[in-house]
């Protein structure tokens, strides 16, 4: 049925259920499960007279975070009953950093939680999870 499992991981309680999910159907299935993680790259602006500067993230602290959601996963994973998992850090904007790795994995399911936002909303603001259900190349499995 699935041979090439995509989760997407953040740290948020609806991705941490997703992953259960897959972890399960990739177990259930014989499948690879690969764990992504696109780290949100945040920077603090300072004032500097009348310019604001954009002071970027260190990317070892970047580096660091991601790494430790990404082995928070695993273990999620691990828990669920799947160990045999590969994690990737992908970089870009959430949605399309994901669509391209599913497509260059030849991916036959994206599992992602649902983080909420309400239809207001989502309708104003758009969702990781509406951007993959309607750009992915294969099936989307969005989990609440």
């Amino acid at each position: 049925m699935f041979h090439q499992i995509v989760v997407c991981f953040d740290g948020s309680d609806h991705a941490a259920a997703a992953l259960r999910i897959a972890a399960g159907l990739a177990k259930c299935c014989h499948a690879k499960l690969q764990i992504v993680h696109v780290p949100e790259v945040y920077g603090d602006a300072v004032a500097v007279g009348t310019e604001v500067v954009f002071m970027p993230m260190d990317e070892a602290d970047i580096k660091a975070r991601a790494e430790a959601a990404l082995t928070e996963a695993t273990e999620i994973a691990a828990t669920a009953g799947q160990t045999d998992v590969t994690t990737h850090i992908l970089r870009g904007a959430t949605a399309d950093a994901i669509l391209a790795h599913a497509n260059a994995t030849h991916a036959d399911l994206i599992v992602v939680g649902r983080r909420g936002f309400g239809p207001l909303r989502g309708l104003l603001l758009g969702s990781v999870s509406q951007k993959l259900s309607s750009h992915a190349a294969c099936p989307v499995m969005t989990v609440q």
